[in-house]
């Protein structure tokens, strides 16, 4: 039986990866599934491929292609999901900030330079006509990174997939302005 590493974000998507290993769906072709969550998203199972420290990894193709193009010998085998993710626009429970175009000079929590919340970010700020190179970038590592960073009071934003993020924004950790 061959062993295939494979990591991803603890997500909804990737139920179906979960299941099949339940089901032992990979047997009869000799392959054994161990996965992996990797709450620190694409940028860093993007070094984990690199480190050859996985052998599979379920990521966002903006993340993925732009670290291919920065030298990681990796390639895209399959398109996972179609349909792009909803990106929520978060703050902390008590900011100050009721809209998106509040923003513009406020930092930008991130989980890591390359990452999807970096991506996204950006895009999101060339897309509101704001200067790319005057964001300022917070890390904050995963999901729950953000939500403790945003406790200790932080006047960052935080780009996060909307489904994702919802419970803690129905549940008063978050406050979403747009997505």
């Amino acid at each position: 039986m061959k062993t295939v590493k494979i990591v991803g974000v603890p997500e909804h998507f990737n139920l179906p990866w979960h299941l099949a290993m339940e089901e032992n769906a990979f047997a009869e072709r000799g392959i054994l599934l161990e996965w992996l969550d990797v709450p620190q998203g694409t940028g860093y199972m993007c070094e984990l491929l690199a480190n050859h420290e996985t052998d599979l990894a379920i990521v966002l193709t903006e993340g993925i292609i732009r670290d291919i193009t920065s030298g990681n010998p990796v390639r895209i085998i399959q398109e996972y999901v179609a349909s792009p993710l909803l990106w929520g626009i978060h703050v902390q429970k008590h900011s100050p900030y009721q809209s998106v175009s509040e923003l513009h000079e406020a930092p930008v929590a991130i989980s890591r330079k390359g990452s999807g919340s970096h991506l996204m970010a950006s895009v999101h700020a060339k897309k509101m006509g704001w200067d790319t190179n005057q964001l300022q970038f917070q890390i904050v590592d995963t999901l729950q990174g953000a939500l403790d960073h945003f406790k200790m009071g932080s006047n960052a934003y935080f780009l996060w997939e909307h489904i994702t993020t919802k419970p803690h924004v129905d549940n008063g950790e978050l406050k979403w302005l747009a997505d």
